[in-house]
């Protein structure tokens, strides 16, 4: 019997009484969160403004080349109008070449550069028939 009442009571020590939780205070959470928020937009801004000067970098230092290839072409497009202009003439030579160009595929624009799109370029040479051999 005396074992009965002792549990009793350990059970009764064993209920503490509840006690109200405290409210959470969400200004600390607030600030962590701005905080991280901040830190992402700042590391982003950082990161886009490193690529926009390596772009930037890399833009510069291709627009040597890239005047050297205008040049070429510029070159190669007055050449081809010369010879465009031999052929329409009548010269055997150019005819030749005009023919292998076109076989491969290759358009020659008569027209000097900057002229405008709706003006009308000279008629291309009729293909001359290749002549016999001697």
């Amino acid at each position: 019997m005396r074992d009965e009442p002792l549990d009793e009571a350990d059970e009764e020590a064993d209920e503490e009484p509840t006690r109200p939780r405290a409210a959470i205070n969400p200004w600390p959470l607030l600030a962590v969160l701005v905080v991280a928020i901040l830190s992402w937009f700042g590391y982003q801004a950082w990161h886009l403004q490193r690529e926009h000067r390596s772009l930037v970098q890399i833009r510069a230092s291709s627009e040597a080349p890239l005047d050297q290839a205008r040049k070429r072409r510029a070159q190669l497009e007055s050449i081809m109008r010369r010879t465009f202009e031999l052929a329409q003439k009548g010269n055997p030579g150019a005819t030749l070449i005009l023919q292998e160009l076109a076989r491969r595929g290759v358009t020659i624009n008569p027209a000097p550069p900057g002229t405008p799109p709706g003006t009308p370029a000279p008629s291309a040479p009729a293909p001359a028939a290749p002549a016999p051999p001697k």
